[in-house]
């Protein structure tokens, strides 16, 4: 191997043939580690806390601050993200419920399902490794988006 790299001429065209595979590697090693950080099913393991939640009446137009636990089965403070899709609802230290969940479309619908079959949709519309946050669509009786605010305090 060495004679054969010594014995071969580097002219100008192998430089760049060179040039341009490294190129292409480094390019490729660039795009496969940013595709694995901002893997949003990476991104939303681990134990987020509720810190806020609003209500916006579509027919209205503005935010109206409303108690969205009454559109929602759980009463939780916190939600516990788990490989295997499995998700746990936490209020304190008690797991008050369980469900799967999915990560569907581009990176930006959230789906639980619940034990009893039950399936719920949420928007993400901010997600990183410190913020989550998704809207609900209340339904046609109600016209309106509860947006619910949480803020990672455990990667596990």
């Amino acid at each position: 191997m060495p004679y054969l790299l010594h014995s071969m001429k580097w002219t100008t065209k192998n430089r760049y043939v060179i040039l341009v595979i490294l190129g292409i590697g480094l390019v490729s090693i660039l795009a496969i580690s940013m595709i694995y950080k901002y893997n949003p099913e990476r991104m939303i393991r681990g134990k987020w806390k509720e810190t806020g939640w609003s209500y916006e009446n579509v027919d209205k137009g503005s935010f109206l601050y409303h108690d969205v636990r009454m559109a929602h089965k759980h009463e939780s403070e916190s939600w516990r993200f788990m490989p295997r899709n499995q998700l746990h609802f936490y209020n304190g230290q008690d797991i008050t419920g369980k469900a799967t969940w999915r990560i569907k479309g581009r990176g930006h619908v959230l789906q639980l399902t619940y034990e009893d079959g039950d399936t719920e949709l949420y928007d993400i519309k901010e997600l990183n490794d410190h913020e989550l946050i998704i809207n609900f669509d209340i339904g046609m009786e109600s016209r309106g988006i509860a947006r619910l605010v949480f803020t990672k305090i455990a990667n596990r």
